[in-house]
């Protein structure tokens, strides 16, 4: 008798293991908290710092730039968005808006009921982004604005979140979607928080790989010197002693250029791997870094490291808790209280003992007490046997 081996489909297996990775469990929650609290503190910062001038940004100030607005597709939303924020109210009424978003960007940031403050603050941060799109209409905002339409599928409230300290004291760790009896099947959150992490995830590869794919158009970027232009700007100079000393270490601005190039370009290759995913997240965290404090473009850096945190697992970041729980400073501070502790024991048991006993007086006898006294001693029983 012939067995016949019946090999399996590689392309098959692959698509099992990506339908599981899809419904198994929801992904990256840490990384999405991440992104939640801070795409949140973002914008109460933005906010806070235009609110000194909002009217001549956002408000009726701003008229004089009327002749620059252009309204493009990216800024016609539906209905009510439009009507949320507009150049034609009055500053008090601008100024009552904005501080409504950034308390909902407060509460955003707490995570707390996502469910009807995640598409608020979307709403809210569109139409406020649709008054002067001069400003508000940049690369980077424009990547902050598709990363919170990709957020509102995922469960964002999932870690580090007030909603996740209400289940935990409530037992519900994982309520059912919707509506009196009816319900959605307990994969579909799942299936939508996993898209919203690979639609993240494919949003930052094509940013990477396009912005490579640019610069190898140059001659610059591939013989090693572009890095050294931007340093001498000074519209992208926020501390200039430290520009000056950057472009003056020559094997730095080749390096700089050449990881630039070559990290974007391969940055989706690195993610197959574990290691090499590692490698690379330092790569373009350490990039970004160096964007935001030598280029003064510190919210696209940001933005995009904050991004980036998709890609490390949720293994990993209980791992480093774990470290943290257990940190070498926290172990000696805990062996130091035993010895306190121990040394005041020992302290108060010397004062015990070098402390005198106290030997109470003897009662005096019955024929020296007067007479009601000694009458009252006598009618007591004794307590001796």
């Amino acid at each position: 008798m012939s067995t016949v081996g019946v090999v399996e489909n590689p392309v098959t297996r692959v698509w099992e293991r990506f339908l599981h990775w899809l419904l198994d469990a929801r992904k990256a929650s840490y990384g999405l908290a991440v992104m939640r609290i801070g795409f949140g503190a973002m914008t109460v910062t933005i906010l806070a710092m235009y609110l000194p001038n909002f009217s001549y940004s956002f408000g009726q100030g701003s008229r004089w730039g009327e002749a620059l607005f252009r309204n493009s597709a990216v800024n016609d939303y539906v209905w009510p968005i439009p009507l949320l924020f507009s150049r034609d109210d009055p500053d008090q009424l601008l100024l009552v808006k904005i501080l409504v978003l950034m308390g909902v960007a407060v509460v955003y940031a707490l995570g707390w009921r996502m469910r009807i403050v995640s598409p608020l603050f979307v709403m809210l941060w569109l139409g406020f982004a649709a008054t002067n799109p001069v400003i508000l209409n940049t690369g980077h905002y424009q990547t902050f604005r598709i990363f919170l339409l990709f957020l509102l599928l995922a469960d964002t409230s999932r870690r580090w979140s007030l909603d996740a300290r209400r289940r935990a004291r409530t037992g519900e760790e994982d309520p059912a979607l919707g509506f009196g009896a009816w319900r959605l099947p307990r994969w579909v959150p799942i299936l939508a928080n996993n898209l919203a992490v690979v639609l993240i995830g494919y949003q930052l590869c094509v940013i990477y790989v396009t912005s490579a794919l640019w610069k190898l158009q140059g001659t610059t970027w591939v013989s090693g010197v572009a890095s050294y232009y931007p340093l001498q700007l000074e519209e992208l100079t926020m501390f200039p002693w430290l520009n000056h000393l950057a472009w003056q270490i020559t094997p730095a601005v080749y390096i700089a250029s050449w990881l630039s190039v070559y990290g974007q370009l391969l940055f989706p290759l690195f993610l197959l791997n574990r290691w090499t995913r590692i490698g690379g997240l330092i790569l373009v965290t350490g990039m970004h870094a160096s964007i935001g404090i030598l280029l003064a473009l510190p919210w696209f850096s940001l933005m995009m490291i904050l991004g980036d945190m998709i890609f490390i697992r949720d293994r990993s970041w209980e791992s480093a808790m774990a470290w943290v729980r257990r940190a070498p400073w926290k172990a000696r501070r805990g062996s130091r209280a035993p010895a306190n502790a121990d040394a005041g024991v020992s302290a108060t048991a010397g004062a015990a003992t070098a402390m005198p006993a106290v030997t109470p007086a003897p009662a005096p006898p019955l024929a020296e007490l007067p007479q009601e006294i000694a009458e009252e001693r006598e009618a007591q029983p004794s307590s001796r046997p």
